[in-house]
């Protein structure tokens, strides 16, 4: 039975909790019971807090229908004199709301009862809504919180687990630091590949940030970074006549450049194909995800397997390690291999995880002209690196059919790990906000390796560090280019120097980047594109919406909260820090930005008000599209104290 399945939460937790006790990660890793049952509360902490966030910032809640009592406990009125109360729950700014501790129902004449599942929450809460959900929606949306509550539950037991592992492991000389164990340990050989899988959170504002509807308990353990998966990637050989491929500029054939790098798989592709009957000089490999080469090729592509076109194999291409992003795998965990992102046909999150043949053909051109831009600008290319993606292949039928092909395709991409100096880590940035066996996150251990202390002066000093690199990198070539990159925490790596001090900004993925054509133009600059409506566009407004949401609020914006919450540090000392780095990016750039331009961005990010991508209106509206709200601009001079 696949997830959400069970008839009340209380039975698909306890269903689902007995299916992972039995699986081998969790025997091998000694997760137990006990583990599982601790982690309710905080599990139920992190979903109500994104819950409840998003219902206010995305203003289906009114925030001022709240009243507080004399403990400071927040109340919110609910029908039939019943109401809900929130131990601790503070707005702060970037419409943030931070939630701690239990939320209750109390009604008059019962006894307060503790609310344990996001269901029961939205439920309670669904005819206070600006637009209550209809029945079916509700439900709807009760099985992905649900299952996204459940799924975390099991994350942070064996989280838990991992970190005392880890903590095991550790020399004395690191000093229970494990970013120095994992850069400076010689059995390490892949430290951020490790830090891509302990640290895998999910979505630090989406309501469903852990929902894998479709997969079961097994497969959720098998195949989700969080709980050190390993797995074998088929392989499976596409005729080359129906494939279209894409490479960076001065990369090898693709067969010879994957024989390359999988010499044992390529030899048995061979082999195999020969074996049918087939000329294996007329196919090219295509490696598949298990889930997708075993559940949904054969249906999907049931034709073109009969007519021989694509052929499936049990050959293994390779062993997997997914990274943070479900799809995007190392093969065999090395730091040479490159990376392979894989279409799954799963809706993980909210979005069903394939890859579409414009992300094939995208991703190498927009590479090459990122590689273009970064060697003409050898400031910028100081603080900012790319993770080129080299190859993409995908499905190319006639007539053509896009919405069939991206089921079909693959997108590789240098290994972070080929771009780095002798002594440097890449660190994936949403790792920083995992929580260490001390229940702090990862960010106080860099912040006590680089600053010899983690206490508050020396947070707000890395702080102005992080900010010093990430601002002029990602504004400056927003400003000069027009360049938008969705360089949020998943998409983001801060490299650590050899001494421990922060580096340099690394990007990778630019399926969803955004340039401004008329600014690129005006560089001599342009790309050959393969939908005329995505990549490059005429709206400023919609290109600087995707800089604000992954830069400046999922990014930058979470690191403000994380740090003002874990080093007691007022969110209004963080904001302003930003803002004067934001303003003095600008005044660096006034002579390379068309005056009006140069206006314009600079009240959009000072002044005006923020984007605020709204995930439950999209859910309760089942919108694929993106539903954008405002909210007050966090930079503002006239933002509200934190």
């Amino acid at each position: 039975m696949t997830n959400g399945c069970s008839n009340t939460p209380d039975q698909q937790l306890l269903k689902r909790w007995g299916e992972a006790l039995v699986t081998p990660q969790f025997q091998t890793h000694n997760v137990t019971l006990e583990a599982l049952i601790d982690t309710l509360a905080p599990a139920a902490e992190r979903s109500f807090q994104r819950l409840i966030q998003a219902l206010f910032r995305e203003g289906l809640l009114a925030p001022d229908t709240l009243t507080q009592d004399e403990q400071g406990r927040h109340h919110l009125p609910l029908s039939d004199h019943a109401c809900l109360r929130f131990d601790h729950l503070r707005a702060g700014r970037m419409a943030s709301w931070d939630l701690r501790g239990a939320v209750t129902l109390v009604q008059t004449g019962q006894a307060a009862r503790k609310i344990q599942f996001p269901s029961q929450l939205l439920t309670l809460l669904n005819d206070t809504l600006e637009t209550p959900a209809a029945p079916q929606v509700l439900s709807r949306l009760n099985s992905e919180i649900d299952d996204s509550f459940v799924n975390d539950t099991l994350c942070l037991a064996f989280h838990e687990q991992w970190s005392l592992r880890l903590h095991a492991s550790m020399g004395p000389s690191h000093q229970d630091n494990l970013l120095s164990h994992l850069k400076d340990e010689p059995s390490v050989t892949n430290p951020t590949s490790v830090l891509e899988q302990w640290g895998t959170l999910g979505h630090p504002w989406h309501p469903n940030y852990k929902t894998k509807l479709g997969l079961d308990t097994h497969q959720v353990i098998d195949f989700s970074p969080e709980f050190e998966a390993r797995f074998p990637v088929l392989l499976c050989a596409l005729h080359h006549q129906y494939a279209h491929v894409e490479t960076l500029a001065d990369t090898a054939d693709y067969w010879q450049w994957w024989q390359a790098h999988f010499p044992r798989a390529a030899q048995q592709l061979t082999a195999a194909l020969t074996a049918q009957g087939l000329e294996a000089s007329e196919y090219l490999p295509l490696p598949a995800h298990p889930w997708q080469a075993q559940r949904e090729l054969p249906q999907l592509f049931a034709n073109e397997i009969g007519d021989r076109l694509l052929v499936l194999t049990d050959i293994v291409a390779f062993t997997a390690h997914p990274t943070m992003s479900f799809r995007t795998v190392l093969p065999d965990g090395q730091g040479g291999a490159p990376m392979v992102k894989l279409p799954v046909s799963l809706r993980l999150t909210s979005v069903q995880r394939t890859v579409s043949p414009r992300s094939a053909r995208m991703g190498p051109r927009i590479s090459h002209l990122l590689q273009t831009i970064l060697a003409r600008e050898p400031a910028i290319q100081n603080i900012l690196n790319i993770v080129p993606e080299r190859i993409g292949v995908h499905f190319n039928p006639q007539p053509v059919n896009d919405e069939h092909a991206r089921h079909l395709a693959v997108l590789y991409r240098d290994n972070p790990q080929s771009l780095l100096q002798p002594g440097e880590m890449a660190v994936p940035v949403g790792s920083l906000f995992a929580i260490d066996q001390h229940g702090q996150p990862l960010l106080r251990q860099w912040v006590r390796l680089s600053k010899g202390q983690d206490n508050a002066p020396a947070m707000l000093a890395f702080f102005r560090d992080y900010a010093a690199i990430t601002v002029p990198a990602l504004l400056g070539m927003y400003l000069r280019y027009g360049v938008a990159f969705e360089a949020h925490q998943q998409n983001a790596f801060m490299v650590m120097a050899a001494d421990g001090q922060l580096s340099r900004l690394l990007l990778r993925d630019f399926g969803d980047i955004r340039i401004d054509r008329q600014t690129l133009h005006a560089h001599g600059l342009d790309i050959e594109l393969h939908d005329p409506k995505m990549t490059l566009y005429d709206d400023a407004g919609f290109v600087r919406d995707k800089l604000l949401h992954t830069v400046f609020m999922c990014h930058l914006g979470e690191l403000v909260l994380l740090s003002a919450r874990y080093f007691d540090i007022p969110q209004a000392q963080l904001w302003n820090e930003l803002a004067t780095q934001v303003s003095q990016c600008f005044d660096r750039m006034r002579n390379e930005v068309a005056p009006q331009r140069w206006e314009t961005e600079r009240a959009a990010l000072l002044e005006q008000p923020w984007p605020a991508k709204s995930f439950m209106r999209m859910r309760l509206l089942d919108s694929h599209a993106d539903i954008v709200g405002r909210l007050p601009n966090p930079l503002s001079g006239a933002a509200h104290a934190g």
